[in-house]
């Protein structure tokens, strides 16, 4: 099966159709740090760093020695999502516009030219509002393709340690079978102990899974926050600001895993690790993180979750002939 990944960052996506892909795999970002951390996982994948937006489908076809049967993509969503300041915008402003937003056209034209057996796109589910859907179906129709679905998927409804609710557009129905989530200390508990606990189990070496250094004052506020607060507050409107850096409750389900996001373990007065980041969006602990530290926080944050993209998979791999 030939796949083909669109906006594939580090990987999540592409996870979940590793144990298909038997042949030509290709993968195309814009971000080299992410692409690095491609390489390390998908050592097999043909792999390009290029901006999609002047790509012409002839060079996918020439790498991939014919068109692909599968395209999966996450075009950026900067734009439509709600800690954006302008996200009250209509999407056409959005979509049409000079942002990141307008690269979700050159995901359906791109589709549009290889006419894949299956294609699946994920996005955050606000690309839906303000005239988002019909732009959707209007842009697929654009390029001969009418029937399309639209997925809404909540990640926790079917195992994944966190939060998080996406829409994931294709020309199947995906409807994946549903599946209690672990709380945030079953997700994370096991992993070792940093700073001083370390001394007790200094053998056990998990990639990714490193504390980093906080200035004197902020881990002070740390360590006066509780279960749910946040140290830090960003303003997305002048009557709304959203919390960062919040102490996660131990016996609950994570909230949703972001780029930006940082959150206080539940008992300890430190920022998680990309590790257990990476475990709250059901990453196993052999997949590597490369990069400068912020870099591979947002790689975890901006990611599809590896549980989903699975599920995804096994649906998407049912529709092949």
């Amino acid at each position: 099966m030939k796949i083909l990944d669109l906006f594939c960052g580090a990987g999540g996506f592409s996870y979940g159709f590793k144990p298909h892909i038997d042949d030509t795999h290709l993968a195309i970002d814009i971000d080299s740090s992410a692409l690095e951390t491609y390489k390390l996982n998908f050592p097999d994948a043909i792999v390009w760093q290029t901006d999609i937006h002047n790509l012409h489908s002839i060079q996918i076809e020439e790498a991939l020695n014919g068109a692909p049967d599968v395209i999966i993509a996450s075009p950026p969503c900067e734009d439509f999502s709600k800690a954006n300041p302008d996200s009250k915008r209509s999407a056409s402003e959005r979509v049409y516009g000079e942002g990141t937003a307008k690269l979700l056209l050159d995901a359906i034209r791109i589709i549009g030219d290889l006419t894949p057996q299956v294609f699946v796109i994920e996005n955050v589910a606000a690309l839906l509002h303000a005239g988002g859907k019909e732009i959707i179906q209007k842009e697929f129709e654009r390029v001969g393709i009418e029937d399309v679905r639209i997925n809404m998927i909540r990640a926790h409804q079917h195992g994944n340690p966190s939060k998080r609710l996406r829409v994931f557009i294709s020309n199947i129905k995906l409807k994946p079978p549903r599946k209690a989530p672990p709380t945030v200390m079953e997700a994370i508990g096991d992993l070792p102990g940093l700073g001083l606990n370390q001394l007790f189990k200094p053998e056990i070496d998990v990639p990714n899974h490193i504390s980093y250094p906080i200035t004197e004052d902020k881990l002070k506020a740390i360590s006066k926050t509780r279960w749910g607060q946040g140290v830090k507050h960003f303003r997305v409107s002048k009557m709304k600001s959203l919390p960062n850096w919040v102490r996660l409750f131990p016996d609950r389900l994570s909230t949703s895993i972001n780029g930006l996001s940082r959150y206080i373990h539940p008992y300890e007065n430190r920022l998680l690790t990309v590790r257990e980041h990476a475990r709250l969006m059901s990453y196993p602990d052999s997949f590597v993180f490369t990069g400068f530290s912020e870099s591979q926080y947002n790689q975890v944050g901006e990611s599809v979750s590896p549980l989903v993209s699975r599920l995804v998979a096994q649906e998407v791999c049912t529709n092949i002939v």
